[in-house]
């Protein structure tokens, strides 16, 4: 599962030829304009224009004012009479430049989503993404914080459990991969189930998938190092033994 917080963009382009529309719909109009009333409706349009933008692109400091603009607005469109048609196309128009503009502006800030996360909050830098995961491993105490998850790319690491009550530990290169997970194992470890606190579920686990805080900071150490690695060593156990596991604890 990809955890990796994305910003959603919104297209501009369409708000900006909408707004086109409304506005040459708005300057045919004046062709059947007497001459002495056509600078009063291109003043009346440009300024509707300029204050719908400006509006929706930079909103209203209180909400109070907001009334006090829609009164105006009416007042307006009232003085001007029969020629209030161009300061209501204008505004419209404004409007929806104005939401263009927004659009745009907030598609070029758009910031690249970062390449590392430790329990879905991003790092940009291999120190910082260090001192996190092990910050949150330590501090893993099988109850209301009871799991771990690392994230680069499609590469996963996961633990559940708590520090000093033992902890499970799986990887993947590709966890979109659901049959590839890996799980950590002991060798030489008594055939027995020992139980594991989850957060909020208790989980029966062979001993030897349940770890002390050294062996898991060592894999995770190995992770960040090479989260895409494809082969994780004689430790790692692959199939349905690590898929069973993740799925009690995840």
């Amino acid at each position: 599962m990809d955890v990796v917080r994305t910003n959603r963009r919104r297209s501009w382009k369409g708000a900006l030829i909408l707004s086109g529309v409304v506005l040459l719909a708005t300057i045919a109009g004046m062709v059947f304009v007497p001459r002495e009333r056509v600078l009063l409706e291109v003043g009346a349009m440009l300024a509707g224009l300029g204050v719908g933008a400006w509006l929706t692109r930079f909103g209203v400091p209180r909400p109070w004012i907001g009334s006090v603009v829609l009164v105006l607005f009416v007042a307006v469109s009232v003085l001007l009479g029969s020629s209030g048609y161009a300061w209501f196309g204008g505004f419209f128009a404004g409007t929806l430049a104005g939401v263009a503009w927004g659009r745009a502006v907030a598609n070029r800030t758009v910031q690249a989503a970062a390449p590392w996360t430790v329990d879905a909050e991003g790092f940009a830098t291999m120190g910082a993404v260090r001192s996190a995961a092990i910050a949150a491993l330590r501090s893993l105490d099988g109850k209301k914080s009871g799991r771990l998850s690392v994230d680069h790319g499609s590469a996963r690491f996961e633990v559940a459990g708590g520090v000093g009550q033992g902890m499970v530990c799986h990887r993947n290169a590709d966890s979109t991969d659901e049959n590839s997970w890996a799980v950590l194992q002991s060798a030489g470890v008594a055939d027995e189930s020992v139980e594991v606190p989850m957060g909020d579920v208790q989980g029966f686990m062979p001993a030897r998938l349940v770890h002390d805080l050294a062996s898991v900071e060592t894999a995770l150490t190995d992770f960040l190092a090479n989260p895409r690695a494809s082969s994780f060593g004689p430790e790692w156990v692959v199939g349905i033994e690590a898929e069973s596991t993740r799925l009690t604890t995840h």
